[in-house]
């Protein structure tokens, strides 16, 4: 239901996130309507829910004990966030994290705790 309230057609996206927020209560396993939330509050005005469904993302996986899928999409996210909001300890657990990953994902965690050991240094960043 929620995807036809956000398709382009309808568009009704506080509908949607209504029914992902009801789906996520229910046996949401996979963390689909978790990462959906996540991505639906992604909007430069709301970056503390996309941050917090993330987070339930991530608890989600741990409680499980298993990767879910959009792992790195989280991290990476949490990662960006807490840096840009100057929360750098928080941002390096999630850097770190990534440090795990291979491909893009590794590259961007070792570029985002150079930017935040810049940062914490006090020297403006390049």
């Amino acid at each position: 239901m929620a995807q036809c309230y956000e398709s382009e057609q309808l568009h009704m996206l506080e509908e949607a996130i209504k029914c992902y927020k009801r789906a996520a209560n229910c046996n949401d396993t996979e963390a689909i309507a978790l990462h959906r939330l996540a991505e639906l509050h992604r909007e430069p005005s709301h970056p503390e829910e996309a941050a917090f469904y993330y987070k339930k993302v991530l608890e989600r996986m741990e409680a499980e004990e298993r990767e879910v899928p959009n792992t790195v999409e989280a991290l990476t996210f949490l990662a960006t966030h807490y840096k840009t909001q100057e929360r750098f300890e928080e941002a390096e657990v999630y850097c770190t994290r990534l440090l795990d990953y291979t491909g893009p994902e590794k590259e961007t965690a070792k570029s985002l705790l150079r930017g935040i050991r810049i940062a914490q240094s006090g020297f403006p960043s390049i």
